[in-house]
């Protein structure tokens, strides 16, 4: 039998024809706009939120051109603690867009379907660096009376007060408790400097409009640098009465919360 060899830069032409033959060039645009924002609550200021907690949906629906029977699939953008997002590498087009999965009304589903009607959420002409705000309604509004500052050889202590929004068609939901989040990055969580937080404080709904006072259990031991704080309260559905139980309430409730501040210790 006889043999028949092949040299590699035989092989390697070959190949090259192949694929030049099946392949077309992708000639089309790469995304060049992106969107950016933040979402604010009721009063215009900015809506801090737990880390991975809420997102914004999009859908396309300028790509359909007009047909129903067309559409783009939804997309969630991550929304960062402080309430702002920034997606970057976006198709120019006309968009529907809201914020969603939170702790506030109006409220949608993660995975709820955005319909091509402007009714289902925003519409948004993105294109270059285009900037969308979304105003929402927290179910409870926490705000600083005294803001953090160190008191009695490096305790940090502050002073927040609530109130409670009410979804129209529902009873408002009753707080449970309250915690101070302490923690040595721009992001406090519930595991950050857990040490130094205060037993968690029982609130109730007669507490609403008071000056409530949350204060370190102990002195924060390293100096010479800034600490962030957050005040988080946990509001809950009252068993049995269906109108408290607004959209978006877990059995374990849900939390809102201050902005965060900053605070050194010399």
């Amino acid at each position: 039998m006889k043999r028949i060899f092949f040299s590699s830069h035989y092989i390697a032409v070959i190949i090259c024809l192949l694929l030049a033959t099946s392949c077309e060039v992708d000639n089309y645009d790469g995304p060049n706009a992106s969107v950016q924002g933040a979402i604010l609550d009721q009063n215009n200021q900015p809506f801090h939120i737990d880390q991975n907690s809420e997102y914004i949906r999009m859908r396309e629906v300028s790509w359909a051109a007009g047909d129903e029977n067309i559409f783009t699939a939804n997309r969630t953008i991550p929304v960062m603690q402080d309430g702002t997002y920034n997606h970057t590498r976006q198709f120019a087009g006309d968009y529907l867009m809201f914020p969603t999965n939170g702790n506030f009304f109006p409220f949608y589903e993660a995975d709820d379907e955005i319909r091509d009607t402007e009714e289902a959420g925003v519409l948004v002409k993105i294109s270059g660096v285009t900037t969308q705000n979304f105003n929402v309604t927290p179910y409870l509004t926490i705000e600083w009376v005294v803001e953090p500052r160190v008191v009695d050889n490096n305790y940090i202590e502050c002073v927040v007060r609530f109130t409670r929004n009410q979804k129209p068609g529902f009873n408002m939901p009753a707080l449970r408790f309250g915690n101070m989040r302490i923690s040595r990055t721009k992001y406090p969580s519930r595991a950050n400097l857990s040490e130094f937080a205060p037993p968690q404080l029982t609130v109730t709904n007669d507490m609403e409009g008071q000056d409530i006072t949350f204060r370190t259990q102990i002195p924060v031991k390293w100096t010479g640098i800034d600490y962030y704080i957050q005040v988080v309260m946990n509001c809950q559905a009252v068993s049995g009465d269906a109108s408290t139980n607004y959209p978006g309430l877990s059995a374990t409730g849900a939390w809102n919360g201050t902005t965060i501040k900053s605070v050194y210790v010399p």
